[in-house]
């Protein structure tokens, strides 16, 4: 058993219908993507799902997991409270994805409730893993996800969890699905949310370009002035996604990438291909 594929998703609250309204036939094509893509992996039969979002509980020196036997999130950040979704946790793989992770030198930090009160962050899921699993649940997903929060860690670090994860994944006999949730530049377009910077639009051409030709490695050697200049908040996901299929031989398809309202929007996915 092993991760059987991964996928980059965009989190952008607007491709919800509810919030989105009107709106989203301007990103017509994410949509569209992250639909065929939910159903792909609703065809793989997975058994747990592995989130990874920018959005949670973000530490310097530390990846972080949400550790409670049930999670709740909603989108009453983007006045829709009424859409909410509810997922279950499997807390044997997150004790071992920590344990294995201490051994090879990896902060990983679970956090039960008492946790996130400490932090002073609430007990919910974030946007990154909602926005993704709002269109795989609709497809029909319903399996225990584990819900990962990035570390602002070195590159090489967050490529070795990702290692991590896959030899957890086989070491517990699951079919797993990673989802690394991140949207690309926030600079596309003069009025985007972070501002314009033209090296936005390389920073995306360049990254998509090296997930399209399989060279995943050469995304951890990004020039880290473009990826500065870029506003981005993908990059670390991937990079763990990266991390996660690099043991084994995986073909990629970009199922679409956009960028309308000056956010880089890519839906990408990663296939195994069988020996």
């Amino acid at each position: 058993m092993s991760i059987v594929m991964a996928a980059l998703t965009p989190h952008p609250p607007l491709i919800i219908p509810e919030i989105g309204k009107e709106s989203r036939e301007g990103v017509r094509r994410t949509i569209n993507s992250m639909e065929e893509i939910s159903e792909e992996i609703r065809s793989k039969e997975p058994d747990i799902l592995i989130t990874i979002s920018p959005h949670g509980p973000v530490f310097t020196d530390a990846i972080s997991i949400l550790d409670k036997e049930k999670l709740e999130g909603d989108f009453s950040d983007f006045a829709c409270p009424e859409v909410r979704l509810v997922i279950k946790t499997d807390q044997a793989f997150i004790k071992r994805i920590r344990e294995n992770s201490k051994q090879k030198g990896i902060e990983v930090m679970t956090l039960s409730s008492g946790d996130l009160m400490r932090y002073n962050y609430p007990p919910r899921l974030d946007h990154g893993a909602l926005v993704p699993l709002y269109f795989i649940k609709k497809a029909g997903i319903d399996v225990p996800v584990i819900p990962i929060t990035m570390g602002l860690l070195e590159y090489e670090k967050l490529y070795q969890f990702g290692k991590i994860i896959d030899a957890t994944v086989a070491e517990m006999g699951f079919r797993a699905v990673i989802v690394s949730s991140g949207d690309l530049s926030h600079r596309l377009k003069p009025g985007a949310p972070a501002g314009y910077n033209p090296q936005g639009e390389l920073f995306d051409r360049t990254l998509i370009e090296l997930l399209e030709k399989g060279q995943y490695r050469e995304v951890l050697k990004m020039d880290t002035r473009l990826i500065e200049k870029a506003g981005e908040c993908g990059l670390r996901p991937i990079i763990i996604m990266l991390g996660a299929i690099s043991g084994q031989k995986f073909r990629s398809e970009v199922k679409s990438y956009e960028g309308p309202f000056g956010v880089g929007y890519g839906v990408v996915g990663f296939y195994l291909e069988e020996s």
